[in-house]
């Protein structure tokens, strides 16, 4: 019969498993390895833990100490930085044309944000700083 090889990654732990033979076991955990320290400039954000056949040494990576992760200025955050601006008020279609982003992406990123007390709406389509 054929070897069983499989990979499996849970993204909550950020563990990646690799079984297989050990050519495999190499080959795809220094790609999978290589593609999550790709990511946003981090280098070993997984913990990794081998089964393989007999010969194959399981391996760990780590975040290593001193590292600090960056965080990317979410779209909420853009539109609230752009509400918080402009003191007479930002509307709807000057968000749209600064940030990119769709009538419907905008009106509920500020329907969320009139909720939490960050945004008021002083008219239809026109929004302050709370």
């Amino acid at each position: 019969m054929g070897e069983r090889a499989r990979i499996r990654f849970n993204p909550s732990t950020r563990e990646i498993e690799v079984e297989g033979s050990e050519t495999f076991v190499k080959t795809y955990f220094q790609i999978l390895q290589a593609q999550l320290s790709g990511t946003g400039g981090q280098k070993g954000v997984a913990q990794a833990r081998t089964k393989a056949r007999p010969g194959v040494k399981a391996v760990k990576a780590g975040r290593r100490t001193g590292e600090k992760r960056v965080r990317k200025e979410t779209q909420t955050g853009a539109v609230i930085a752009m509400v918080r601006q402009n003191a007479e008020g930002t509307t709807t279609s000057e968000l749209k044309d600064r940030t990119g982003l769709t009538e419907r992406q905008i009106w509920s990123i500020v329907y969320r944000a009139e909720k939490q007390g960050i945004i008021k709406k002083t008219k239809r389509g026109l929004y302050v700083a709370a």
